[in-house]
């Protein structure tokens, strides 16, 4: 049995679906069992979806040959170091506990500003 399957309960006898719930020992996880979504029995451990993963990966291949498109490799969305310019990184940003600062000029700025005066901090 899987999670999210239509079952009949064998604890309250209702049509209901199994649920996936973590077990604890104290407040570490130690493992997963089957709950009833109602009534809450444990219905057992579930099975592994290993299969699931497979059919999920030849399904993405069926479509890019569908699509006449082979699959590409994953998108990088680091930027480069000449194109981040972020108050953050610069020298001249200042943390305080009721907001950052520019040590230029004391205005209030955000971690994330883009300014003319960037001044790259030394790591």
């Amino acid at each position: 049995m899987r999670a999210n399957d239509k079952i009949t309960c064998p604890a309250c006898g209702e049509t209901s679906v199994a649920k996936r719930k973590p077990r604890l020992d104290g407040f570490t996880p130690v493992g997963e069992e089957l709950v009833c979504m109602l009534c809450g029995a444990s219905l057992g451990a579930p099975e592994a979806d290993e299969a699931a993963d497979a059919s999920a990966t030849e399904k993405l291949h069926n479509l890019g040959l569908l699509l006449g498109a082979a699959p590409v490799a994953p998108v990088r969305l680091a930027a480069a170091t000449a194109e981040t310019h972020f108050c953050k990184d610069c020298i001249h940003f200042v943390v305080h506990p009721y907001g950052a600062r520019c040590a230029l000029d004391r205005h209030s700025v955000e971690a994330m500003a883009d300014c003319p005066h960037y001044a790259a901090r030394q790591a």
